[in-house]
């Protein structure tokens, strides 16, 4: 049923570049077993099926099109071994009550139908028992699959929605063998793609800087040492009539408080299953858009400081739930560049002043004494500043510049420096 008659992955992609993407993850295989590209281990893929048309293929192209690095999200993994067992299922009342569900279908019972010569079997695997360890031939499947991706769309970031690498021991799969199998795809993605990245949700010591850490819908605490990335959406995971998106504001709230503790956003859009975006979406992207160009070079290119921020409002313990938070005009975020600091103003001060404390004299954190503050976006003179033993103040104009989170850019470095470190950043 599902057709994407209207998919235009040029035109999104363009409008994702504008909104300030920098990298573009498609997604390869969801928890359905459903791959989205010419798959040369799984019959019921894209091409076969449906749109028929290699998803990936398309989406890799217009991402190295508009200068977006590229990447692959795969989730028929540990969890699709246990999800799919309602398959094998069936009504307890009603009136198909007892009738199985399509797990107990064969190739034969497609004759005639849209899915003849497709063997459900492909999908859903055998019937098992709860707790039952993964099938090896599954386990073959999956990675002979994420090799077949990673190989033909030599994606520079490999997203895996696993705790730990799929069907390790220790995964989302309790009852999987010990294994290496994960380590021997690690080891032949990254002689393949040494510029790479594989990302999982739980990071052991051993594995930290062989992959990336994921962070689904959560935040860090603190700054990591580690890069790391988290993951959310506009929206669900899938478009979803009704559902609740976040607002611009939210999600450049998120952006920052991420990119100052050394992570970066990777941000789902649902689309509709024609393949456009809903009006919804779209305005949230453009609004986005606008930010970034005002602001996006306190982002794009920079570190976290010494400090990640400062104010009351803060991520509690070593994750949290993400929330809207309520922040206040205390709450500010820090990026930095070769002789400039980026300070990200949370919120707007009610008296139109801003006093940093992390920046006063007796702290000793700024290599130097400022030498220019000025808030980007602003068409007005540079904002008036005083550098105090406690904080630095800086009077801020009547209106912020832009809706969202403002911008003071501080620079620390010597006359003739902006150029310079514009370049170097």
């Amino acid at each position: 049923m599902w057709r994407a008659e209207k998919f235009d992955p040029e035109e999104l992609m363009d409008r994702f570049r504008r909104t300030g993407a920098r990298y573009f993850v498609s997604m390869a295989a969801h928890c359905d077993n459903f791959d989205l590209w010419d798959s040369a281990h799984q019959p019921w893929n894209a091409v076969n099926v449906g749109p028929r048309s290699d998803i990936v293929a398309c989406w890799a192209a217009a991402a190295r099109g508009a200068g977006l690095r590229f990447g692959v999200s795969m989730h028929a993994g540990s969890r699709t071994w246990r999800w799919l067992d309602a398959a094998f299922a069936a009504d307890v009342e009603g009136p198909a009550a007892g009738v199985p569900y399509d797990g107990h279908l064969t190739a034969e019972d497609g004759r005639g139908l849209w899915w003849e010569g497709l063997d459900p079997r492909a999908l859903y695997g055998r019937p098992r028992r709860p707790g039952e360890p993964p099938d090896p031939d599954f386990i073959d499947d999956f990675y002979a699959r994420l090799c077949d991706v990673t190989t033909r769309h030599r994606p520079e970031l490999v997203y895996l929605d696993d705790s730990r690498l799929p069907f390790d021991s220790g995964s989302v799969c309790p009852a999987a063998p010990p294994s290496e199998r994960g380590l021997e795809f690690l080891a032949d993605y990254y002689n393949r793609v040494p510029e790479g990245a594989v990302s999982i949700k739980t990071v052991p010591g051993r594995d930290r800087g062989a992959v990336l850490l994921d962070v689904e819908r959560q935040q860090l605490g603190d700054t990591d040492p580690e890069p790391w990335q988290y993951d959310t959406s506009i929206g669900d995971w899938f478009y979803c009539d009704g559902y609740r998106y976040k607002t611009a504001d939210e999600i450049v709230h998120l952006l920052v408080d991420t990119v100052s503790r050394n992570g970066c956003l990777l941000l789902n859009v649902p689309q509709l299953p024609d393949g456009t975006l809903d009006d919804a979406t779209a305005t949230v992207l453009d609004s986005l858009g606008a930010w970034v160009e005002r602001c996006g070079e306190a982002v794009f290119g920079t570190r976290p400081w010494a400090r990640y921020g400062e104010g009351p409002t803060r991520v509690t313990g070593e994750r949290a739930r993400e929330s809207a938070l309520a922040y206040t005009a205390s709450d500010i975020r820090f990026t930095r560049a070769p002789d400039v600091l980026y300070a990200f103003l949370m919120a707007w001060p009610a008296d139109r002043t801003v006093r940093i404390r992390s920046l006063g004299r007796t702290g000793g954190l700024l290599p130097a004494p400022p030498r220019r503050v000025t808030l980007l976006g602003a068409a007005a003179e540079p904002p008036r500043w005083t550098m105090r033993d406690d904080a630095l103040e800086v009077a801020l104009p009547a209106r912020p510049p832009t809706p969202y989170v403002q911008v003071l850019r501080i620079d620390t470095g010597p006359p003739g420096a902006d150029e310079a470190g514009r370049a170097a950043a």
